[in-house]
C-alpha cells in the first residue's frame, strides 16, 4: 500500500468514525427527547386515572382539556422526523411545550377535586363520640368508628395516592360516614346523655330519670334495664 493509499484509508476510517460520533449524539438526544415525553405521558395518564376514580366516586371534577393542540403538533412533529433533516428542535419545542401544558391542567384538575374531598371528610367530633359511648349498646359502635377514623385520617396524603390508593380511601370514607350517620346528634338528647353520664360516675338522681330518658329508653327496649335504688343519707 502506497502513502497516497494509506491516507486515504485513514481518512475514510475518520470520516466513518465521525459519522458514527455525529449519529450516536443524534441518536442520544432523540432518546432525551422521547423520555421526556414518556414522563409528561405517564404523569397525564396518572392523573387522569385518578380524575376518572374521583369522578366515579362523585366527587365533583373539572373537566379536563382536550389536547387539540398537543395532537397538531405531535402530528408536525412526526411529519419532520419523517424527512431527511435532522433538526427537529423547533417542532419538538412546541410539542413539548403543549404536552406539558396539558400535564399541568389535568394536575390543576385532580388537586382541585382532591380539596374538595379534604373539606368534605367526615366530621366526628370525639367529644360527642365520649357522650355517646356512655350509652349501653353503642360501646362498640363507637369503638368501631373512632377506630376507623383514626386509620382513615392518620398520615393522610391526598396528593401522593394512585388512582387504586384513592379508590380504597373514598370508600372507606363513605364507610365511616356511613356509620356516623347512625349516630346523629338529634337522636341522643341532651337529658339522655347527662342521664348515662350520671351512671357511669356513680348513679343517676331521681330527677335525672326524666318523661324525655324515660320515652328514650322505652322506644330502644332499655327501660326494663333501669333499677331504682334506695341509699340511705
Amino acid at each position: 500500500m502506497t502513502l497516497l493509499e494509506h491516507c486515504r484509508t485513514v481518512r475514510s476510517q475518520i470520516e466513518s468514525r465521525n459519522a458514527l460520533r455525529v449519529a450516536h449524539k443524534e441518536a442520544e438526544a432523540f432518546r432525551n427527547r422521547a423520555e421526556e415525553l414518556k414522563q409528561a405521558r405517564d404523569q397525564i395518564a396518572a392523573e387522569l386515572e385518578r380524575l376518572i376514580v374521583l369522578r366515579d366516586k362523585g366527587v365533583a371534577v373539572v373537566k379536563p382539556p382536550i389536547p387539540s393542540t398537543a395532537r397538531e403538533n405531535l402530528s408536525e412533529f412526526s411529519n419532520r422526523l419523517a424527512t431527511d433533516t435532522p433538526d427537529t428542535g423547533k417542532e419538538f419545542g412546541r410539542l413539548k411545550r403543549a404536552v406539558d401544558k396539558v400535564a399541568k391542567e389535568v394536575t390543576n384538575a385532580k388537586s382541585k377535586a382532591l380539596e374538595s374531598v379534604s373539606r368534605d371528610l367526615p366530621a366526628i367530633e370525639e367529644s360527642f363520640l365520649r357522650q355517646v359511648e356512655q350509652i349501653p349498646g353503642y360501646v362498640e359502635q363507637v369503638a368501631n368508628i373512632r377506630q376507623r377514623r383514626d386509620a382513615l385520617l392518620r398520615n393522610l396524603d391526598l396528593q401522593s395516592m394512585n388512582a387504586q390508593s384513592l379508590a380504597d380511601f373514598l370508600d372507606k370514607r363513605d364507610q365511616l360516614r356511613d356509620l356516623a350517620d347512625h349516630l346523629k346528634p338529634d337522636e341522643f338528647p341532651k337529658e339522655v346523655l347527662e342521664f348515662f353520664r350520671a351512671t357511669r360516675q356513680g348513679g343517676a338522681t331521681l330527677e335525672k330519670f326524666t318523661s324525655v330518658v324515660s320515652e328514650w329508653l322505652e322506644q330502644r327496649g332499655q327501660l326494663k334495664n333501669v333499677r331504682v335504688t334506695m341509699i340511705q343519707r
